[in-house]
């Protein structure tokens, strides 16, 4: 990608910037409902989201944006995101803000060390490192061996292994799927699931709840669309790492709001998972370009 003008790296910029704080406030309305709503409620008013959010462009488009070649890819992509929410709500309420953000950067570690055997890449020994000490900074914020080691540690992963596999069914359907078909069938799949999962304990909210609720609904869609609009600005080396600015938001969200406070074991985990997230990140774009020329 040919170096953008000052103008629209700006925009770029201020675009992942808004992504990275939406998706922020998205994780503590959910914690502020922790306790109060069961996170199959939560997951059902994101999918809704996620089908409100596409109505516009159904509208605009009609039909086509329904239109697929590849179905089964788009249920699993769903499914993937299904379990993923679930798993990714779940740790937000029961782990720090920062250190269940931290470990959702680990699923760019579950993508490289997939990238291989699901999508045929040549994975070299520079982003295998780059993995390896990604994870090593995962056993120091999880601290197995001593009495700080909370198992909610291990939903947070296992959220980030999903999210992988959301990253890598994306890779597979933007070759030839739309943005908004891609979104549409996210909502269509994860609706379909959240709803039978979430009719038993489901109740009408307080006013409080709802409100919490509207607002998750909202900041999460919203945070995805403006990501995606700041990488068709920019390169991914560019607007990647600026994705990292979630950890601190997070840990001024946590302790301003929450009155946590992560430890040093937390800030070192954290130093390494986000090093080497950057790293992969400009390892695999260099990798992109020399592939195009």
């Amino acid at each position: 990608m040919s170096s953008p003008a000052p103008s629209v790296m700006l925009r770029a910029v201020s675009l992942s910037l808004a992504a990275a704080l939406l998706f922020t406030l998205e994780t503590v309305f959910v914690k502020l409902l922790a306790g109060s709503v069961p996170v199959t409620t939560i997951m059902l008013v994101r999918s809704a989201a996620q089908l409100l959010w596409v109505v516009p462009s159904l509208a605009r488009r009609g039909t086509i944006v329904l239109r697929t070649s590849h179905p089964w890819m788009h249920f699993a992509r769903g499914s993937f995101s299904l379990i993923c929410w679930g798993l990714y709500y779940w740790s937000f309420q029961h782990l720090d803000l920062a250190t269940a953000t931290v470990l959702s950067f680990t699923s760019i570690m579950f993508v490289t060390a997939l990238a291989g055997p699901v999508l045929g890449e040549v994975v070299r020994w520079r982003r295998w490192t780059a993995t390896i000490i990604g994870f090593l900074g995962v056993v120091v914020v999880a601290r197995p061996f001593g009495a700080g080691f909370d198992p909610a540690i291990l939903v947070g992963l296992t959220s980030a292994l999903f999210g992988a596999g959301i990253v890598l069914t994306t890779k597979r359907l933007s070759a030839t799927e739309r943005t908004d078909t891609i979104m549409l069938y996210i909502g269509i799949v994860t609706f379909a699931g959240s709803l039978p999962a979430s009719l038993p304990q489901l109740a009408m909210p307080e006013a409080w709840q709802a409100l919490w609720l509207l607002l998750m609904g909202i900041t999460g869609p919203a945070g995805m669309q403006l990501w995606i609009s700041a990488f068709r600005l920019a390169d991914a080396t560019v607007i990647a790492p600026l994705g990292y600015t979630r950890l601190l938001f997070a840990t001024a969200a946590g302790t301003l709001m929450f009155d946590e406070h992560p430890d040093w074991w937390t800030g070192a985990g954290a130093i390494l998972v986000v090093g080497s997230a950057i790293y992969i990140t400009r390892r695999e774009a260099a990798v992109a370009r020399e592939r195009r020329s």
